[in-house]
């Protein structure tokens, strides 16, 4: 892992405030399915805040309409689950961004990885579609979920971080992955994850080969 923050921090930090909108222009989308450079601004960067951005994930890039995915990310330099510095803010970005490319609220997943299981230094938020399985796990009252993983429930999405991490201690939170979605009967349910990545319960390679979790 790149110390500096890798290639999410160089687009965070030079590309999205570009005064003119070619954001393929700027490097470090090279990754973003970028080698056409007529591609709509619209395309590559979803929506932008003083806080946040969330930009069209490279899993993307050749894909066909109804596959979906996206990263949220802080603005702000914060390396990951485990800075305490990052932002609760975060998540009802995400959603509501999310919301616009996955109208059924009830089909959408929002990860983020353990410290170790992730491969850029700046935090960032999956925004995919959820399996079918895990949906239907989801609204179960009495299927267990996979080995080491905890349910939560809240109420809004205001302090997802605060939640777990009064769950799993501080000091573990760099060893969590996170998943948010929609719960059975309104609110949200946090799926709290140790040995099984979060993205275990989305699709997030449109292809079946492609079907791994990274």
């Amino acid at each position: 892992m790149d110390p500096g923050g890798g290639a999410l921090w160089a687009i965070v930090s030079s590309c999205v405030d570009r005064e003119s909108h070619a954001y393929c222009d700027c490097s470090a989308f090279e990754f973003s399915c970028c080698s056409q450079r007529s591609t709509p601004d619209a395309d590559v960067v979803w929506a932008k805040t003083k806080q946040f951005v969330a930009i069209r994930d490279m899993k993307m890039c050749g894909c066909p309409a109804g596959f979906v995915a996206g990263l949220a990310l802080p603005r702000a330099r914060v390396t990951g689950i485990e800075d305490p510095r990052r932002p609760e803010g975060i998540w009802p970005f995400a959603w509501e961004v999310a919301r616009t490319r996955i109208p059924d609220e009830r089909q959408i997943g929002l990860a983020i990885n353990s410290q170790d299981a992730r491969t850029e230094n700046q935090l960032h938020v999956h925004l995919l579609r959820l399996r079918p399985e895990a949906r239907a796990w989801l609204d179960s009252s009495d299927t267990p979920g996979p080995a080491g993983t905890i349910m939560l429930g809240l109420p809004t999405l205001d302090a997802v971080f605060a939640a777990v991490e009064a769950r799993v201690g501080a000091a573990r939170m760099g060893e969590t992955g996170m998943l948010v979605a929609r719960g059975r009967s309104g609110g949200w349910t946090i799926v709290i994850t140790a040995r099984t990545s979060p993205q275990a319960f989305t699709i997030n390679r449109c292809r079946a080969s492609d079907q791994k979790i990274s």
